[in-house]
């Protein structure tokens, strides 16, 4: 870390220090949160939680309730831009993190609170929810949240053969959900099995050649657009270029149901409703 990086971060350290420091007999201050990605911005959404918000990263995929509730929040990214707004606690996933370790050590030298988790199984959201809740103080409203997304979540189904499912979430060579994403547990749970679940990875790439050999029956596409990548109708070009995935069924799914946060749901009623009509 840089020397300015480093002073930058004393000096914010020192500033949150000094506004956590309660007077007697009253409550600390309200969490001042940034939301770094999609997931966590949602939540704070649906917790009740916006007015917390000091700061968001731009949207890539989120739900139109959620970017018409943030509308007003200031956009942030760098860390000279997260430190402005003075942030208690900075919410993430893992990939805030695998791309850029510095900004995350910089954060937190700087006394922030900074939760990034990695979710592998649906039963991860729930602790997502929580731990989020818990940052925001709104832990009540988590608890509720955490039982109403239950309540729309049915048991696995069973399947004795399940369909095999390659994701197509961009690239070339081709970039897919392993074994340790929760959509690779959505895909189990709606009767399907992830072509790549031996992976013992998140998200990975794979060759053309592998994809083939794994024989898939349905290919769920990623929906989104990121830094030049094409969006759904540029993924199935490239699917329909090889001869033998030209045919293959092909499932639409919006980024924002396949990363492990609230859409899961919706994500899981997607897959249910695509393996249904393709099984034999």
């Amino acid at each position: 870390m840089t020397l300015l990086l480093r002073l930058t971060a004393l000096a914010v350290a020192l500033s949150i220090a000094c506004r956590g420091t309660a007077e007697p007999g009253r409550r600390g201050a309200q969490p001042r949160v940034v939301s770094l990605h999609d997931v966590p911005t949602e939540m704070m959404v649906a917790l009740g939680a916006t007015a917390r918000l000091v700061g968001v990263g731009d949207p890539v995929d989120l739900a139109t309730d959620a970017r018409a509730a943030i509308a007003g929040v200031p956009r942030v990214g760098g860390l000279e831009s997260i430190l402005a707004v003075r942030p208690t606690v900075v919410l993430g996933m893992a990939t805030i993190a695998e791309r850029d370790p510095e900004l995350v050590s910089a954060l937190r030298g700087a006394g922030i609170d900074v939760y990034l988790p990695g979710p592998a199984v649906l039963d991860d959201v729930y602790t997502i929810v929580q731990q989020v809740a818990r940052r925001a103080d709104v832990v009540a409203a988590g608890e509720s949240l955490v039982a109403a997304t239950k309540g729309r979540i049915g048991s696995a189904v069973p399947a004795r053969s399940p369909l095999r499912v390659f994701v197509y979430d961009c690239c070339d060579p081709p970039f897919t959900a392993g074994g340790q994403t929760v959509l690779s547990d959505l895909i189990r749970h709606a009767g399907g099995k992830n072509v790549f679940a031996d992976q013992a990875t998140d998200w990975t790439h794979v060759s053309w050649e592998e994809v083939v050999a794994r024989r898939p029956e349905l290919v769920v596409v990623d929906s989104y657009t990121y830094d030049g990548q094409g969006d759904t109708d540029d993924k199935v070009k490239a699917l329909r270029a090889i001869p033998t995935l030209e045919k293959v069924p092909v499932a639409v799914m919006p980024l924002g149901c396949a990363l492990g946060g609230l859409r899961s749901v919706e994500g899981l009623g997607r897959l249910e409703r695509a393996i249904r009509e393709e099984r034999p």
